[in-house]
């Protein structure tokens, strides 16, 4: 037969109650002292009961680096967990913790004194928030994105007008039969100039049509032209570009938009990752599968494109992580840590792979596999190799 709840001891019922709470909960006596640590408590902060039960408080709190909600270190000194022992009443935190393994988890605690069977301490209730929070800043991340796609798509609008006046009167000046050859030349020169502006401006609207998609058939070779055209400005004389681009590659199906802004995000992160200079590699092939995928898979034909720089690399324990979002190697406030978890959701969103090979010091190279239709044409479409400055 079964007790009841009053026949329990009341010390074990206390720690089953804590032990199922669903919130982590550490307590600290009045020596600083971990006197409790919940398995939530130890899933959370990663562990095992050793390293909580007994251990210094301060000692443990120091192996994490704790941050407060604008980015500020924390000291161990401005602990809440001491205020709390100290008998100041602390209202609930919010709080970020980078764990020794480099993860970032953003926390919600709650601190209350308490006197217990003779044990006079503080507990530490605290709830793990970082999907809440990561999703919270994804959508402002969103509108602001969508917010200068359209400030974008309207400074497009007025170029354009602007482009249509100067070609009217380049036509109109051109067609003059008493324009001498040296001013038709250089009318010609700015024909030509107005051309180029017209059609970067035709690809800026394109690419900042924020969620709009438009599935189609587009040649690979063409998305990283541009790509590259976008950000070339930025290089600098210190960046040079070589180019690999296969010929007579079939078309692909997909939003050649979102395909564009992966590249983008590639090159920029290439060119962040050599502040001294060096070389971007990119290049494209057709990739045959002979082996049947999974599940029995027919085989198909996917195109790779690659992304490659001679920067600093990224360090092997972290490799794993730089698809997380807001996960970022950038200095503070140099990156939001969306740019490659956008690429990882733009390739997966076509069906496609992407892998990273890195080595510190020598550079990073990532690949891209998108699957070529069944029923693709050849595009002839794209250089072979070409190298730019």
């Amino acid at each position: 037969m079964s007790s009841t709840l009053t026949e329990r001891d009341p010390g074990t019922l206390l720690l089953a109650i804590l032990e199922n709470v669903g919130l982590a909960v550490i307590i600290v006596d009045e020596r600083e002292r971990i006197a409790f640590a919940n398995s939530k408590a130890l899933a959370m902060w990663g562990g095992d009961h050793s390293a909580f039960q007994g251990a210094s408080f301060r000692e443990w709190r120091s192996a994490y680096r704790v941050q407060d909600v604008h980015g500020r270190d924390v000291p161990i000194e401005e602990a809440l967990a001491f205020r709390t022992l100290a008998g100041e009443e602390v209202a609930p935190h919010d709080f970020r913790v980078i764990l020794p393994d480099g993860s970032i988890r953003w926390m919600h605690s709650i601190h209350q004194r308490f006197s217990v069977f003779g044990i006079k301490g503080a507990m530490v209730i605290v709830s793990d928030e970082t999907e809440a929070v990561m999703l919270r800043h994804t959508m402002e991340q969103f509108d602001q994105v969508e917010l200068l796609g359209a400030l974008t798509r309207g400074i497009i609008h007025d170029l354009n007008n602007m482009f249509a006046v100067l070609s009217e009167n380049l036509h109109l000046a051109l067609g003059d039969e008493g324009t001498s050859r040296a001013t038709r030349a250089r009318l010609q020169q700015m024909a030509l100039a107005l051309k180029k502006g017209t059609g970067l401006a035709r690809k800026l609207g394109q690419f900042s049509r924020a969620n709009e998609l438009k599935i189609q058939s587009f040649a690979i070779n063409e998305a990283v032209n541009t790509a590259l055209e976008l950000t070339h400005p930025l290089f600098g004389n210190k960046i040079h570009v070589k180019l690999g681009l296969a010929p007579n590659l079939p078309m692909l199906e997909g939003d050649p938009g979102e395909i564009e802004q992966a590249l983008v995000n590639l090159v920029l992160n290439a060119v962040d990752a050599m502040p001294q200079g060096g070389e971007i590699h990119l290049s494209t092939e057709l990739a045959n599968r002979e082996a049947p995928g999974k599940n029995g898979e027919t085989p198909r034909c996917s195109v790779l494109i690659t992304v490659a720089d001679t920067g600093v690399g990224i360090p092997e324990d972290i490799q794993s992580k730089i698809f997380e979002p807001f996960f970022t190697t950038k200095a503070e406030r140099r990156g939001t840590g969306l740019g490659l978890s956008s690429v990882y959701g733009i390739v997966r969103h076509h069906q496609g792979e992407i892998s990273v090979h890195s080595v510190p010091g020598h550079g990073t190279r990532f690949i891209i596999s998108l699957p070529v239709p069944e029923a693709a044409s050849p595009s002839h479409k794209g250089p072979d190799t070409a190298q730019a400055a």
